[in-house]
């Protein structure tokens, strides 16, 4: 390192006394001081500047939280009337977040897909991969091109759903959209490279599993705290901003950590470790006062260091002192490649450099992404729900406090007392029931001793000043009752209407989920693509891809996607031009999707299939080769069936003394059931004969029949006709007996 700064132009007239060793270290040292105090300055400003959102964040909590500002709660405690908060933001900023997360992550599927390009430019494998005569046609190896690219595309998104499964996306993801909800900006900081450590179980030859822990380094999400972030605030979004802060409060356990990671130069800390946590403080810390809000005793965090990391450009003389600080070292080729500013990363505390490192991607991007529930077009810091329904809030608790204060006024008169003309018998003027007076003077009336005043109760005017303000709460935040989950005044009795409500009332909540889409889902998987792209080792998933984010794709109602997927489906039933052109497959698969039902456990797979359609073939042949194996299965279908009868007949016999009516005909229906069966079989085992006798015999075997058919429908009849008349005498012993007993009480 030290011939890399010997032969570095910039340093070679500062070099060229060969001053000693440590007195280069104490140029490089001062330099860095200057460096660090410069970034120092940069982050002071942006926290200043950053004073009246922060103001704001505060607001918004103490209005999640049902809690009123310091100097609003002395101001009702000195005027002695009602200090109830009736909370209605928490509601709403839930139903917001919960909507947005239900949107945005089903349970089933990824909110991003990765596909190649119309046209993807994969020439490397025309390269590697030598053609076939025949496929150097221009069009043929285009499709080939193609076909690679979109198993190329595949293989990637697999791949980033699991680095982002790895990095438990989908819970960071949830907890910025409850600070975007909450402050009205969230951020989500990716991919960064953590060392992480994979346990695997092998098997071994023998039998054996052996537990296996590798340690790799794979790229990571986090979520970075809205109150440590401070970006460059003249921009008005993050795209514009020329750097970005972020403030990290670590103990001095988690620094002397920090000392084993590469790159950090180890002296710095230690001197930030002599001077103290206090001295390193730029920013106010409001950790004390949301414990205050939510109602818990603050700690302090005097004993933490205050850790800022710098994404931005520094100039290459800047990462030159730097490097040669530390165990890092770059060739001068690599130096002279660069330009004189460079996208770096740096970690500074106070006035002094921690680490400083480039810019790990090749497209220079930073890893920030900001998302917000109502855009500011002036700033990168927008709005949330509680901010957006203050005024609204504050109506709503005021008319609340005059319904109390007016209710405590008006539930009782306000009495005016002479006490010249009267006292009371038990010595205290508090007014009780039954309580006793005495007149001093009796020469006057007791109405001029006392006189009583009742205030009027306006309790339904300001009941509905409270209700337009629920209302308008409504309407300035964009979320209606019946995103809530609450029947608003509009209800409707029809699935395709609650349907209807339901996605108008989505209309507003699309526009969150395409901001979402455009500053989370789309900038990070296009990190992530980057990322693996330059630093991967697998060449099947490269390729020329673009990304597509689907979070506003789950936005449809479910009852009317399902309803329009049974419509698809039965369309393309009745139609052979669309039967023909449809994968039943993946119909079957979104139809049990949009039910929510498990289609792995309740589908039968290919194979199974097969297997069944081959079993029903080969019954149908033995079938159609043997009829006299289908009449014998018939007749000793037809001998169970009788025993089967018999079987009920003998029930029926057992149970007939003890019957009453509705079993009688219970067991009518019953029989006339298994009679009609053994008809069918009987038919079926007499037509099965015909044939074998190759139909010598049929008209006697339909004379035959015929008779048996009117026999038994005589022998029904007749046990009808006899269960009628048993009934009739039933009925007739009854009302005989009903008689008698009557007779015998009168």
């Amino acid at each position: 390192m030290q011939e890399m700064i010997e032969s570095y132009g910039d340093f070679e007239d500062a070099f060229a006394e060969t001053p000693s060793q440590e007195e280069r270290e104490l140029e490089i040292a001062e330099r860095l001081h200057v460096f660090a105090s410069r970034l120092n300055t940069l982050a002071s400003e942006q926290v200043a500047k950053r004073n009246q959102i922060e103001q704001r964040w505060l607001d918004d909590i103490r209005q999640y939280h049902g809690e009123y500002a310091s100097d609003e709660q002395v101001k009702l405690k000195r005027a002695k009337g009602s200090e109830v908060f009736v909370n209605i933001t928490r509601n709403k900023t839930n139903a917001a977040e919960a909507r947005l997360q239900d949107m945005l992550f089903p349970t089933d599927d990824r909110n991003f897909s990765i596909q190649a390009t119309p046209v993807p430019e994969l020439d490397y494998l025309s390269k590697q991969q030598p053609m076939a005569p025949e496929q150097e046609a221009p069009i043929q190896m285009a499709r080939q091109l193609k076909a690679e690219a979109e198993e190329k595309a595949i293989a990637m998104q697999d791949v980033i759903d699991d680095q982002l499964l790895e990095s438990r996306y989908h819970i960071k993801a949830r907890d910025i959209i409850h600070d975007a909800c909450q402050l009205g900006t969230a951020v989500l900081k990716g991919p960064i490279i953590i060392g992480r450590t994979k346990k695997r179980w092998d098997v071994m030859p023998d039998g054996m599993s052996m537990l296996q822990i590798v340690e790799a380094l794979e790229p990571t999400v986090e979520r970075v705290d809205p109150w440590d972030f401070y970006p460059d605030m003249s921009a008005k979004n993050i795209a514009e901003a020329e750097f970005v802060f972020e403030r990290r409060r670590l103990s001095k356990k988690q620094l002397r950590d920090m000392a084993n990671l590469p790159g950090v130069l180890v002296g710095q800390l230690r001197e930030i470790v002599k001077e103290g946590a206090k001295s390193t403080h730029i920013a106010k810390d409001f950790t004390d006062d949301i414990r205050n809000i939510t109602g818990i005793n603050t700690v302090g965090e005097g004993n933490k260091y205050e850790i800022w990391e710098y994404h931005g450009p520094i100039s290459k003389s800047e990462l030159v002192d730097a490097m040669s600080m530390s165990d890092d070292s770059m060739e001068r080729e690599e130096i002279d490649e660069l330009d004189d500013e460079i996208e770096a990363t740096v970690f500074f505390c106070g006035n002094r450099v921690i680490k400083v490192s480039l810019n790990p991607m090749d497209s220079d991007e930073r890893p920030f992404s900001v998302f917000n529930w109502e855009k500011d077009e002036s700033s990168i810091f927008g709005f949330g729900v509680p901010c957006l329904m203050r005024s609204a809030q504050k109506v709503i608790n005021a008319s609340w406090r005059m319904m109390m204060d007016n209710a405590g006024l008006s539930v009782a008169d306000q009495l005016v007392i002479n006490k010249e003309l009267l006292y009371p018998a038990d010595g205290s003027w508090d007014m009780t029931p039954k309580k006793i007076w005495y007149l001093r003077d009796k020469t006057r009336s007791v109405q001029e001793a006392f006189a009583s005043f009742a205030t009027p109760s306006h309790q339904i005017e300001l009941a509905n000043i409270f209700t337009m303000a629920r209302q308008l709460a409504d309407e300035e935040t964009n979320l209606p009752l019946i995103a809530q989950g609450e029947m608003g005044p509009h209800v409707t009795k029809t699935s395709s209407g609650m349907a209807m409500l339901m996605n108008s009332s989505n209309i507003v909540l699309r526009k969150a989920v395409k901001n979402w889409d455009d500053d989370i889902t789309r900038p990070l998987i296009t990190r992530f693509y980057d990322w693996n792209m330059q630093f991967n080792e697998k060449p099947d998933i490269k390729g020329d891809f673009s990304i597509e984010a689907r979070g506003s794709g789950a936005l449809l109602v479910r009852e009317k996607q399902q309803e329009n997927l049974m419509i698809y489906s039965n369309l393309s039933m009745s139609v052979p031009e669309f039967n023909k052109r449809r994968d039943w497959a993946e119909l079957d698969r979104e139809i049990a999707k949009s039910l929510e039902l498990p289609y792995e456990q309740i589908t039968l797979g290919e194979e199974e299939i097969a297997e069944m359609e081959a079993q029903q073939a080969e019954m149908m042949a033995m079938q159609q080769a043997d009829p006299r194996q289908e009449a014998a299965m018939i007749q000793a279908q037809l001998k169970q069936i009788d025993l089967q009868i018999q079987q009920q007949k003998l029930e029926l016999d057992a149970q007939k003394a003890s019957a009453n009516i509705a079993q009688d005909q219970a067991e009518l229906q019953t029989r006339t059931a298994l009679e009609q069966a053994r008809l069918e079989q009987v038919e079926r085992l007499e037509i099965a004969k015909l044939e074998l006798s190759e139909r010598l015999k049929l008209a006697e075997l339909n004379a035959k029949y015929t008779m048996n058919t009117e026999s038994l429908q005589a022998r029904v009849a007749i046990d009808s006709e006899k269960i009628r008349t048993d009934r009739d005498k039933a009925a007739a012993n009854t009302s005989v007996y009903l008689f008698i007993a009557l007779f015998s009480l009168r």
